[in-house]
């Protein structure tokens, strides 16, 4: 794909995660274009598709319980938050 289509098009550029499953802090800066997660059985891939899915209406990828997604060991809440770029410019979302 080309710079020109990259640019009408919406991506994620910066995800951040507090007490979300299995991370207790994480913040990731994203470029346009294609993300590959690479990583062992456990690492946390599929809980960041979760946390993305948990920004959209729904009840997200697993259909977990809200409690069932707070990490273990934190204060029992979590937040999600990103940062989405588009053609009309900026947007952030989040909970908690």
């Amino acid at each position: 794909m080309n710079s020109d289509a990259l640019r009408q098009q919406s991506y994620i550029s910066k995800l951040t995660l507090t007490n979300f499953r299995n991370y207790a802090a994480l913040s990731l800066d994203l470029a346009p274009g294609a993300v590959v997660l690479s990583g062992d059985n456990g690492a946390g891939k599929t809980n960041l598709l979760e946390a993305i899915s948990f920004l959209t209406p729904g009840r997200g990828l697993r259909r977990a319980p809200y409690a069932d997604v707070a990490r273990e060991g934190g204060d029992g809440g979590f937040a999600l938050h990103a940062r989405i770029e588009g053609p009309e410019g900026q947007v952030e979302i989040g909970t908690g």
